[in-house]
C-alpha cells in the first residue's frame, strides 16, 4: 500500500485541481453503493492504532456524477443517519446499518445542491464548502474555504432546498491564502461555534481559529501546528474535550492523518489549543484524504469516531472511504 513516486505526483496535482460536474439544481434520489475494504493488510495487520479501536471501512461508489469530493461530516445521535458536503457545493444524505459494533452498510437518500442567502444553487467550487456542524434534527452550519464564511441552514426544517444564512465572521479571515481558509466547524456544548482555518498562521506559526456566536465578537484562538499536519475537521466531545482530525501529505511518504485530543480547553481569548495525539496513521493503512469528522455516544457510553476522504473526483486514483473507530479514554 506504499505509494511510489509517481502514485503521489499524481494525488498531488489532484489536491490542488479536483474536477468537478454539472449540477443539478434539484435535489434528487442517490444511489450508494457500499464495500467493506479491510484497515490494514499484510504482516502488519492491525485493528487498533494508537486510542482508536477500528470498527469498519467502507469504499463508497455512486453513479451519480455529482457524488465524491466530501469534505464534512454529520452522523445522527443513533447512529442511523447522516448528512455530508461536497467542496463541489452540494448536499449528500443517507442511512448506515451495523453489526457487532460495526460499521457494515451504507444506502444513500438524496443528493442535492447547496443554495446561498438568495436560494439560488451554488456550482462548483462557489460552494468550497469544508467544515459542517451543528444536528440533523435542527439547523446546521457550513464553513466555506474560498469564500471565508459560516452559513447557516434550517436543515430539518427546509433539508436540502433551503436557503443559507450568513454568519458574522472576523475581518481577518479576508487576509487567509487561497484553500487555505476556513476548514473545520464544530458545535460547542455552549451553542456557539468553534472555528479553525487549514493554513492561515498566526505570527507563531499557528493555525487561526476563532470561537462565533450571535451578537457577540468572535474569540481569536489558534490551534498548535505539528508539522506537516493541517487540520481538516474539529468536534467538541460531550465532556468538553476538543478532538483534531489533521491530515499530512508528501510526495515521498504519500497521506497520513492524525487526532489530536485537547483536554476541555477553555476557549478564551488568545488561547492555543494543544493536546495529546491519539492517532497517527500512515500508507500502512488503507487511507485517503480524510477530510471530514463527525463523533457520537453510543448505547452503552462508547465515543464512536467516524472519518470520510475526500477524492477530489480522481477515480480511480483516490477514493472515498468511510471510516468507524471506538475512542478508547
Amino acid at each position: 500500500m506504499r505509494p511510489s513516486v509517481l502514485w503521489a505526483a499524481v494525488v498531488a496535482l489532484a489536491f490542488t485541481a479536483a474536477e468537478t460536474s454539472a449540477a443539478d439544481d434539484e435535489s434528487r434520489p442517490l444511489s450508494i453503493n457500499a464495500r467493506n475494504v479491510p484497515f490494514s493488510t499484510g504482516e502488519d495487520a492491525k485493528s487498533t492504532v494508537g486510542k482508536l479501536i477500528h470498527r469498519g471501512t467502507l469504499r463508497l461508489t455512486s453513479d451519480d456524477s455529482d457524488f465524491g469530493g466530501i469534505s464534512g461530516l454529520l452522523v445522527s445521535e443513533d447512529g442511523e443517519r447522516f448528512l455530508a458536503i461536497t467542496d463541489a457545493s452540494h448536499w449528500l444524505s443517507g442511512t448506515l446499518r451495523y453489526r457487532d459494533k460495526r460499521l457494515v452498510g451504507v444506502e444513500g437518500v438524496e443528493i442535492g445542491s447547496l443554495n446561498g442567502p438568495d436560494g439560488q444553487a451554488l456550482h462548483g467550487k462557489q460552494g468550497d464548502a469544508e467544515g459542517l456542524a451543528g444536528s440533523l434534527d435542527g439547523d446546521v452550519f457550513v464553513s466555506f474555504e474560498g469564500r471565508n464564511g459560516v452559513w447557516r441552514y434550517a436543515f430539518a426544517k427546509e433539508g436540502m432546498r433551503g436557503r443559507a444564512a450568513a454568519l458574522p465572521v472576523p475581518s481577518e479571515l479576508k487576509k487567509a491564502p487561497s484553500n487555505a481558509g476556513l476548514e473545520g466547524v464544530t458545535m460547542l456544548n455552549d451553542g456557539r461555534l468553534l472555528a479553525l482555518t487549514e493554513g492561515f498562521y498566526d505570527g507563531a506559526g499557528n493555525l487561526r481559529g476563532w470561537v462565533l456566536s450571535d451578537g457577540a465578537d468572535p474569540v481569536p484562538l489558534s490551534l498548535k501546528r505539528r508539522s506537516p499536519f493541517k487540520l481538516t475537521d474539529v468536534r467538541q466531545l460531550d465532556n468538553g474535550d476538543v478532538l483534531t482530525l489533521e491530515r499530512r501529505f508528501t510526495r515521498l511518504g504519500g497521506v497520513g492523518f492524525q487526532m489530536r485530543r485537547i483536554a476541555s480547553p477553555k476557549l478564551e481569548p488568545d488561547d492555543v489549543l494543544d493536546g495529546e495525539v491519539v492517532a497517527d496513521v500512515g500508507m500502512n493503512f488503507m487511507i485517503d484524504n480524510m477530510e471530514g469528522l463527525s463523533v457520537r455516544k453510543g448505547a452503552n457510553g462508547e465515543t464512536f469516531v467516524y472519518i470520510v476522504s475526500d477524492d477530489n473526483f480522481n477515480t480511480p486514483l483516490q477514493q472515498t472511504l468511510l471510516m468507524m473507530f471506538e475512542l478508547k479514554d
